[in-house]
């Protein structure tokens, strides 16, 4: 298990809550979007720790975890679609940061297939 990407992704997750407290307290519009991208920062983050560690556990990726992957990015399109017909950045960046994370699981799991089948190949 990567201990340190995963303590590294939740101390991201930590820090965009603060900014997240600061934007509210604040009501500026620039903490707010700051805030929305760390937390897209440490989703990414955590999403990448997490495909790490599944990657050196998980011999095969299940049809579910494709269909949330494909889930997560129509989410993020709808979000980021709403968001620029609200003008409103924040939800444009949450949408993007989700396609962002859906992508990234794609990577790894089309990674981790074409290693698995390797694998399989030469045993």
């Amino acid at each position: 298990m990567n201990i340190n990407a995963t303590a590294k992704a939740a101390a991201k997750t930590v820090e965009s809550k603060v900014q997240d407290v600061v934007a509210k307290v604040t009501g500026d519009p620039e903490d707010q979007l700051s805030a929305k991208m760390k937390q897209a920062e440490a989703n990414l983050s955590r999403a990448t720790a997490n495909a790490q560690n599944h990657l050196e556990y998980s011999s095969n990726v299940s049809l579910q975890d494709k269909a949330r992957n494909a889930l997560l990015n129509v989410e993020g399109k709808v979000q980021d679609t709403i968001g620029r017909l609200t003008d409103s950045p924040e939800d444009q960046a949450a949408g993007k940061a989700k396609q962002v994370v859906a992508t990234a699981r794609n990577v790894v799991s089309n990674a981790r297939d074409k290693v698995n089948n390797a694998v399989k190949l030469r045993s």
